[in-house]
C-alpha cells in the first residue's frame, strides 16, 4: 500500500440497500458502508465515540447515521457528532466503480482514546 492509500472493493452496490448500512472490515479498519435514499455511498468507521458501540443498524436519516444503542448521530460526510458522543467518527473516501462500493484505506487503523471519567 503507497502513502497515499490504496482503493480497495469493499462490497457490491447490490449489498448495501439504499438508506440502510452494512458491516466491513479490512486489515484491522473495521468500516461501515451506507447508501442513502439518493443512493450515494458513504464509508465511515464502525464505533460510536459514545459507548464504543457498533453504528451497524443504526438509521441512516439524509447524510446522517443515528446510533442505534443511544442515538447519537453522525455525518456520514464529514464525521461530525451530536450528542451524546463527544468525538466525530473517521470518514472515508467512497466511490463507485462499475458495481463495486471502493474505499479509499490509507495507514494503520486509528486508535482513539476515551476522555477521562473522574468524578468531580
Amino acid at each position: 500500500m503507497s502513502e497515499e492509500g490504496s482503493w480497495i472493493s469493499i462490497a457490491k452496490t447490490t449489498d448495501v440497500e439504499a438508506g440502510k448500512c452494512n458491516p466491513y472490515e479490512h486489515e484491522g479498519h473495521n468500516l461501515l458502508i451506507a447508501q442513502t435514499k439518493n443512493g450515494d455511498f458513504y464509508a465511515v468507521e464502525n464505533l460510536c465515540s459514545h459507548a464504543d458501540a457498533t453504528l451497524e443498524g443504526g438509521r441512516i436519516r439524509g447524510t446522517h447515521i443515528m446510533c442505534p444503542l443511544h442515538g447519537a448521530r453522525f455525518s456520514l460526510i464529514d464525521g461530525s457528532f451530536g450528542p451524546p458522543a463527544w468525538a466525530p467518527i473517521k470518514t472515508y473516501e467512497c466511490r463507485v466503480e462499475g458495481d463495486d462500493v471502493q474505499v479509499l484505506i490509507s495507514g494503520p487503523p486509528e486508535k482513539k482514546a476515551r476522555p477521562a471519567m473522574g468524578m468531580i
